[in-house]
């Protein structure tokens, strides 16, 4: 599905600069993170922030016990994102883990640290489709003479930079829809996908004065806290297409073998949920 390639993956670098506490012996050794590649990573970054297309260099202020675990963490420079200060230090409490620094004579002791993070939304690097919410919108526009005059492609309610070939042609060649549709003049196709959390379908997009919806599709599954979907079902619903669309059912995510990004919990952790899959297509009203 050409709509979920818009998704944005994220790329994580943190480099620890010592810091250092008044309330905390002077210490010989400051505390190093240890592998933070394996507890700073794509799955991480703040759902809010992804959909808000937030990056930047977030600065924490960690506390570290004489056992390496991070006790409290604060922020002390930020780009003015809640959502990536809020990530920020969620992951590195639940995730993060230390070399504990260590006083002249080698014992370990609780200290503090400055733990700089760049938060990072390269486009389209990461395959996996997002686990919800989102929310894409492509149009296609096809001339009288079957040329495609422009492809528009909006996610979360943000226009994309996009090529003609970004957004794919819905149900077959424009000659081939134009003959299947009986439509003449300048026409558009439009795609809308929704992604959600739980059972309950989203708002039907609304069809435009004389627009046809052609089909509407659901797919359902439960992603577990790794991205890995099970029990996928798909289902047409409605649609001028519906009877024909039943019979070439695409294959499911997890006949596919997707991975999705894994959905999170209110703490901002992985956790297995319900993910619904709803998919719109419309035929625009023709123009000339």
């Amino acid at each position: 599905m050409r709509a979920l390639g818009y998704m944005m993956a994220a790329s994580l670098f943190a480099t620890p600069v010592a810091g250092w506490s008044k309330e905390v012996p002077q210490q010989a050794t400051e505390a190093v993170p240890i592998d933070i590649g394996s507890w700073i990573g794509p799955d991480n970054y703040p759902p809010e922030a992804i959909r808000a297309g937030e990056q930047g260099r977030v600065v924490a202020i960690v506390s570290i016990d004489a056992g390496g675990h991070p006790t409290a963490c604060r922020i002390d420079v930020s780009i003015g994102s809640p959502a990536l200060e809020r990530g920020t230090c969620a992951t590195v409490l639940a995730n993060g883990r230390f070399e504990p620094a260590r006083d002249a004579r080698g014992r370990a002791i609780a200290s503090e640290m400055t733990l700089p993070i760049r938060w990072v939304l390269p486009s389209e690097e990461d395959p996996r489709p997002p686990s919800g919410p989102w929310d894409t919108i492509h149009i296609v526009t096809i001339d009288a003479d079957d040329t495609v005059l422009n492809c528009k492609v909006t996610v979360n309610g943000k226009p994309q930079s996009t090529t003609l070939a970004d957004c794919g042609r819905p149900g077959g060649s424009p000659a081939e829809l134009r003959e299947r549709l009986k439509i003449t003049g300048r026409y558009g196709m439009r795609m809308d996908v929704a992604i959600r959390h739980g059972d309950t379908p989203p708002p039907v997009p609304p069809v435009p004065v004389a627009g046809r919806l052609l089909a509407s599709y659901e797919a359902r599954q439960i992603v577990d806290a790794e991205g890995v979907p099970s029990g996928c079902t798909v289902t047409v619903t409605a649609g001028e297409w519906v009877e024909e669309a039943r019979k070439h059912l695409e294959k499911t995510p997890c006949e596919r073998g997707v991975r999705f990004f894994p959905p999170k919990g209110s703490d901002g952790t992985p956790k297995a949920a319900s993910v619904l899959i709803a998919t719109w297509i419309t035929l625009l009203p023709a123009s000339n």
